[in-house]
């Protein structure tokens, strides 16, 4: 784990105190994560995104920062290219469990929580906990009663 830091914090745009990179995450240079993240095994993080403090992030997370044109139907769509990146930015103290998957342009609140296998299609209020695919809010954190 430590080799993994050290690689990050070299090429990476910016690596906080105490992050914890699991195996085989792909990582782009253009990233930054605050302190006490944990990134989790097999992730595809791209660059344009940015993660905050405190975030933990479960297996298998996919990110993307952009996507494929395909509004010419005259040309096939692997030839129309990829649209322009938008940023993701993840905010601070955010769970995201297993298997989540984030679209372009997305912005995940502060304190929400991703259950596994969610498809993020919108943003993201903080202290959201949301499910599903497309993702739904279930609960406010804020409002919840235990």
């Amino acid at each position: 784990r430590n080799i993994r830091y050290y690689w990050a914090k070299k090429f990476l745009k910016k690596v906080g105190k105490n992050v914890d990179f699991q195996s085989r995450s792909k990582l782009n240079y253009d990233i930054s994560i605050g302190d006490n993240s944990g990134i989790g095994k097999n992730c595809e993080i791209p660059g344009g995104t940015t993660i905050g403090n405190n975030v933990m992030m479960g297996p298998e997370i996919l990110i993307f920062t952009s996507n494929h044109i395909t509004s010419n139907t005259e040309i096939s769509m692997n030839l129309q290219g990829m649209t322009k990146k938008k940023k993701v930015t993840i905010c601070d103290d955010v769970w995201i469990g297993a298997r989540v998957t984030i679209l372009p342009g997305i912005t995940i609140g502060k304190g929400s929580i991703l259950g596994t296998g969610t498809v993020v299609t919108k943003d993201v209020p903080e202290y959201s906990v949301i499910v599903g695919n497309p993702g739904k809010i279930v609960k406010n954190r804020k409002n919840a009663t235990l």
